[in-house]
């Protein structure tokens, strides 16, 4: 078995085509999801996602956490990068922030968080009703409507039970 191949017989062809092609990206964030497309998992949004569902896979891989923890990387030392991450400063500018990597943090962290809306829009599904009224009908409701008129006191606009006389 090839090395790495062990670490991958948890997912599909498609999913570890992914990994791999990732992996020979250095696991650039940016590249992801032409990665995913490369491997087959769909294009464009759907390419993306679905390298996200991965990656979300190998974040929660038992396998991988043994590993991280063999070589002394824990969830203190990940949150400490993500903080340096947030407050770095771009490269070519002395002083001003580094717009870009900030943002990318902010989405890992998002990730990290499970802090995303949901993907499917829930569509209420109402029904109308149509109501027929007869002209009986409308006659009555204009007769009681009259007859409410009647028993409206006209100083305070108050309805009493049985009409003034």
């Amino acid at each position: 078995m090839p090395k790495g191949q062990k670490e991958r017989e948890d997912f599909s062809e498609k999913d570890a085509a992914f990994i791999e092609k990732w992996q020979e990206q250095n696991f650039d964030v940016t590249k992801r999801a032409a990665c995913a497309e490369a491997a087959g998992l769909g294009t464009g949004d759907l390419a993306r996602m679905n390298g996200g569902r991965v990656t979300k896979a190998l974040l929660q891989n038992k396998k991988l956490k043994a590993a991280l923890k063999r070589v002394d990387v824990n969830m203190d030392t990940v949150a400490g990068k993500l903080k340096e991450l947030l407050e770095c400063n771009s490269p070519l500018s002395e002083g001003k922030p580094d717009n870009y990597i900030r943002h990318k943090t902010v989405e890992t962290l998002i990730r990290v968080f499970d802090a995303n809306p949901p993907q499917k829009i829930e569509v209420d599904k109402t029904s109308t009703t149509q109501v027929i009224i007869s002209n009986d009908t409308v006659a009555r409701l204009e007769k009681y409507q009259k007859m409410r008129e009647l028993t409206r006191d006209a100083e305070t606009g108050i309805y009493s039970e049985r009409p003034q006389e």
